[in-house]
């Protein structure tokens, strides 16, 4: 009899262990804001330059994928620094999605655990996406009319690199820069009938993540 009981008795002191385990709730979802600088390569002037906000809802699917859904809106500024005294700025708002690819599994990154309860991780990821664009240029020369059937909207792809540190188990902060490739050449608000390439542009941001 207290065999059997010692047998018990054992069994319930090894499964608090495991019972507290699957008790805890795995965070997979993470709410992201981020700011920073962006750039646009159209058909006025060498680069325009401006900034922009993010808002993101990432959501991780196993230790390596995870998937993200945006919302970008920027303001860009440009100027032809010649005798055409071109100028304009743009405002570009992107609900976007993308997927992301982190090449370390959380808990084996870079970084030190001394004093600290939590061990900070850099975890950097490729990311792919994309999806409409809204663009709402305003110029300043004498060839601003609107091309024939001018839509405000186009189609972008983007891609791009990033990184996240872990703060403590549910705040991060990291930087993530990629580049967009539109469908139209009309972000700027000039389209030359000689130019055969569509404008581009890149947005940067230095964001903060809560995971919950």
């Amino acid at each position: 009899m207290k065999k059997k009981f010692l047998i018990v008795a054992a069994f319930l002191v090894l499964s608090v262990p495991v019972f507290s385990q699957m008790g805890k709730r795995v965070k997979l979802t993470e709410f992201q804001f981020g700011a920073g600088p962006a750039f646009l390569k159209g058909d006025i002037g060498d680069l325009g330059i401006g900034g922009n906000v993010a808002f993101g809802l990432r959501r991780r699917l196993d230790a390596h994928f995870a998937v993200k859904a945006n919302v970008n809106a920027g303001l860009i500024f440009g100027e032809d620094n010649t005798e055409r005294g071109m100028k304009y700025y743009t405002f570009l708002v992107e609900p976007t999605g993308q997927i992301e690819y982190f090449f370390l599994v959380e808990g084996r990154g870079f970084g030190s655990t001394r004093h600290m309860r939590y061990k900070p991780i850099i975890r950097p990821y490729l990311y792919a996406g994309g999806g409409p664009l809204f663009f709402f240029p305003t110029h300043y020369h004498d060839e601003a009319a609107e091309p024939d059937n001018f839509q405000r909207y186009t189609l972008i792809l983007m891609g791009g690199i990033g990184f996240v540190h872990r703060i403590n188990a549910d705040w991060y902060w990291g930087f993530q820069v990629g580049g967009r490739l539109s469908t139209n050449d009309y972000l700027d608000g000039y389209a030359p009938k000689a130019s055969q390439t569509n404008d581009a542009y890149i947005m940067s941001q230095f964001f903060l993540s809560y995971r919950f």
